[in-house]
Formats: C-alpha cells, structure tokens, sequence
C-alpha cells in the first residue's frame, strides 16, 4: 500500500547524498546497522547516527521485501508527515535535509536525484549525486551486499563507499 505512494517520487529521489552533510559531520560515518543514518542534531550542534525513520513511524515498521523495489526510501511534506515506500534505486538521505531544512521539497530528476541545501544560497536545491563525477571518475556499487553509494568527507578529503542495504535489526525478545 505505501509502496505506491512513493513510488513516483522515489524514481528520482533516490540514492541521495548530501555534500551540505558531508561538510557538517566531516570525518565522521555510520557503521552500525542499527544507526546506519548520519545526520545533524541541530538543537545539539553535532552529527549523530539515526536508525531509517520508517522503522518506526508512529508505531509502524516498514520494510521492502520486493525484488522489484527493495530499497526503504522516505519523505517528508511540508507538514513534517512522514512518508514512507520503496524503490527499485538505492536510498540514503538525512532526516536533517530532508524534514528539518527542506520538507515538501522534492527531486525529480534523474540526473539531479540529490536534495541537498546549498548554504551560500539559503534554499533547497537538487543536484547530481557528488559521487558521480569526483576526480573524473563515476563511482558506482556493484555488489548487491553493498549496493548504496554514499558520500561522506574525511578530515581531508571527499570519500564515496559502497554501504548495506539498510535493513531493520531484528531485536532478540526473551
């Protein structure tokens, strides 16, 4: 059911890699299944690791099972509703661009597939994947363990790595 609903948004939403982020949490990652989001907790000034929003949206856990679309993507209007569906394209974005600086805004280009916020501009903007053309070179993920292509910043340099498909911990209940 919610799958449908996103869909058509999630076509050019997908794979979304903030270099405003980037910038943000530089030399920081996510490495814990259970957290695998970077984000920015601006009440606090720092960068945290967030579990996907849909595996718990109001009490409800999404999941993409589907061959078809088996990637957990997520949106937020301009109300801060949360939706939630599935893609056939890799997904990773921050619940801070996505809901805190740019809610309702969407993009929907293929070739501009990444909400980011450009600071200098002050406003929401979509652009290509930073990952696409870094020295020259389109980095890509090939192997399906490690399908999403993120982007991140070390202390010194741009960095794109190939994460896991986020998918929600499993809790062990006695």
């Amino acid at each position: 059911m919610f799958r449908a609903s996103l869909i058509a948004l999630s076509i050019g939403f997908a794979s979304a890699n903030s270099m405003h982020l980037g910038k943000l949490c530089r030399g920081q990652t996510c490495d814990n299944p259970a957290f695998p989001i970077m984000d920015y907790a601006a009440g606090e000034n720092k960068c945290v690791c967030r579990a996907h929003p849909c595996w718990d949206d109001n009490g409800a856990a999404h999941s993409c099972v589907g061959e078809d679309a088996p990637f957990l993507t997520f949106s937020y209007d301009k109300d801060l509703k949360l939706s939630c569906g599935c893609s056939s394209l890799p997904f990773y974005a921050s619940t801070y661009i996505v809901k805190d600086l740019c809610p309702g805004h969407y993009c929907e280009s293929r070739d501009h597939s990444v909400l980011d916020y450009d600071e200098a501009e002050g406003k929401c903007i979509c652009r290509v994947h930073p990952c696409h053309d870094m020295d020259g070179m389109k980095h890509e993920c090939n192997d399906p363990k490690f399908p999403i292509l993120r982007y991140r910043e070390d202390e010194s340099k741009p960095i794109c790595e190939c994460a896991a498909k986020m998918e929600r911990p499993v809790s062990d209940e006695l």
